[in-house]
């Protein structure tokens, strides 16, 4: 009985001596290394990846921009804040074209001598952190002989902008 013993604690003494390691390696192995790693980056700086940087969303442009006055969104497009100006997509605006076009404007009351009309949009965003915009409107009519054409520029509030203050790198 004595040989059976002693053959099974051969196998079972390094065994549990094993686990035992195991044991104690899987509690104290990870503390090491993060404080091994810790200590090797403390004092580290390195840039972050321009992937990691979230711009701002559209919902966030759009709800930054609902609580500018419309003396503010006249600065930002003249470009009195530092802005770019770009043509907007249909999701950024709020009117139609049909809808701006139609916002009260001086000229309403000699609409009928006029025959054609378009209505271009743009947007005139903050450069500095990209959450604020203004949407305008650049509308033209052109009388039905083609004699005369008249151009204004108006912001989804129905302010008339004056041509001359635009940026001139803008593209207009």
């Amino acid at each position: 009985m004595t040989s059976n013993r002693k053959k099974r604690n051969i196998f079972f003494i390094p065994a549990l001596l094993l686990t035992a390691g195991a044991i104690v390696a899987a509690l104290l192995l990870p503390d090491l290394l993060i404080r091994r790693e810790a200590a090797a980056e403390t004092g580290q700086v390195t840039t972050v990846p321009t992937a990691y940087y979230a711009g701002p969303s559209e919902a966030v442009v759009k709800n930054a921009s609902r609580q500018l006055t419309e003396e503010q969104r006249v600065s930002l497009i003249y470009g009195e804040w530092e802005s770019t100006i770009s043509p907007a997509t249909e999701s950024e605006r709020t009117l139609s074209e049909y809808e701006a076009v139609h916002l009260d404007f001086p000229i309403e009351s000699e609409y009928q001598h006029w025959y054609t009309w378009s209505a271009v949009s743009y947007k005139a965003v903050d450069t500095t952190f990209e959450t604020y915009a203004a949407i305008f409107w650049k509308c033209t009519f052109t009388r039905y002989d083609g004699s005369e054409t008249l151009v204004y520029y108006i912001t989804e509030g129905g302010t008339l902008l004056d041509p001359d203050k635009l940026p001139e790198d803008a593209g207009l």
